[in-house]
């Protein structure tokens, strides 16, 4: 993934749904023009204020972090890819970090992202790989212990999180699904800030 600091400034990240990883296409025929300055597998880092200035507000607020453009695989459940759902490598098949899909069909805790917006199958748009992210919990939130704000926080099944249960035999699952650390409390249903613990991956 080529890593490009000048962002093109016509677009705003979590309102990109497009039919070529350009955005652009032939008005006629439909097919990708690639030129603009954006290709797939291009990734930015942005400040907060950045980050703030490229958000379509009525989506969501984005935050400071790394952000890159991928392809959403067309076998996708396209109801997982939505605002704040995560979204993993697809299972099977060559490993492209640059594809992804929804939770349910990818390999667990391979190159994890977050979803910016809907995006429809086989369209390309942004996700989040680094930074402070806005995530979906699951619509009923285990916290115990400690969890909460400030609490690790893991993903569930269908690309939502939640908070572990927190005990020595589930040591190996939290590594395999672990997100990063609430800066909010979590609650059913709603976009948290998250401080993303991923690992670095450029594809």
């Amino acid at each position: 993934m080529p890593h490009n600091q000048t962002l093109p400034i016509w677009l705003l990240l979590n309102a990109c749904d497009f039919k070529s990883p350009s955005g652009f296409v032939d008005s006629r025929t439909g097919a990708a023009i690639y030129a603009g300055g954006l290709n797939l597998g291009d990734y930015f880092d942005l400040t907060e204020q950045e980050a703030n200035r490229l958000s379509q507000t009525s989506v969501g607020t984005l935050h400071a972090g790394r952000y890159g453009m991928v392809q959403v695989d067309s076998g996708a459940t396209q109801a997982y890819v939505k605002t704040g759902a995560i979204g993993l490598m697809v299972a099977g098949g060559q490993p492209n970090l640059n594809l992804v899909t929804s939770y349910d069909k990818g390999i667990t805790g391979a190159h994890p992202v977050i979803f910016l917006n809907a995006i429809t199958a086989g369209q390309y748009g942004f996700v989040q790989e680094l930074g402070i992210a806005n995530v979906l919990c699951g619509s009923s939130v285990t916290v115990s212990g400690s969890a909460g704000m400030g609490g690790i926080v893991v993903s569930a099944s269908t690309g939502v999180i939640d908070c572990p249960t927190q005990s020595g035999n589930q040591t190996y699952a939290i590594n395999l699904t672990l997100m990063g650390i609430a800066l909010d409390p979590p609650m059913p249903g709603t976009k948290i800030r998250v401080l993303l613990e991923l690992p670095v991956l450029q594809g």
